[in-house]
């Protein structure tokens, strides 16, 4: 729906190579921290071995702002409802008494991922790098606000993602199609070099 700001964060279309997603998750265990909600689409970061909500656009330097991958949901034991599969975890998930927290996260570095930019973004920016807006959630459908900031697309070698491409897609109703160009264009795009937590040479 390119024609209407409806940032949803990141989805994932394939890997690198045109070749299909595998669903493949690494499970993260939450065990410690006073952590901020995560919502199905958001980059997530890596502390101390602690999934953490990501509070900056990413960069090539290496921190808290460093995506280890995307979230995909999150299962625990709630005190009252018992065993929760959700597609996003609430703040404060420990102090509120939630026990076995297990956090998903798409972690191939390599992965091609749909995103919705806050401007138009044309056909020849492909190739080109962008930083991202941080999204705070959406409390109701627990999905993802990040978009990607059209006014950054420039030749700048630290910024957090590489476009790749577009969707192209027809409208299956008026102003929900998605071309390139759009008042608020959906773009495809790939982690920049050195970006990811897994590509970078620091280990931490």
């Amino acid at each position: 729906m390119a024609q209407v700001a409806g940032p949803y964060g990141f989805r994932i279309v394939k890997t690198l190579g045109d070749l299909p997603f595998s669903g493949g998750m690494q499970t993260y265990r939450l065990t410690a921290g006073a952590n901020a909600a995560f919502y199905f689409g958001d980059p997530i970061g890596l502390v101390a071995g602690q999934p953490v909500a990501i509070t900056a656009t990413p960069t090539t330097a290496a921190g808290p702002s460093s995506p280890i991958g995307i979230f995909m949901g999150a299962s625990y034991i709630d005190p009252k409802w018992g065993f929760v599969n959700t597609q996003s975890l609430p703040p404060n998930a420990i102090a509120a008494g939630y026990k076995d927290i297990s956090v998903k996260i798409a972690d191939w570095p390599f992965l091609v991922l749909q995103i919705q930019a806050n401007g138009p973004v044309t056909v020849d920016k492909i190739g080109m790098n962008a930083a991202l807006i941080v999204g705070t959630g959406n409390v109701n459908t627990g999905d993802s606000t990040w978009a990607l900031n059209a006014a950054s697309v420039a030749a700048t070698n630290t910024l957090a993602v590489r476009i790749y491409g577009f969707p192209y897609t027809p409208a299956p109703s008026p102003g929900y199609s998605s071309q390139p160009g759009d008042a608020f264009t959906d773009t495809l795009v790939i982690w920049n070099a050195g970006v990811h937590r897994l590509m970078q040479p620091l280990g931490q």
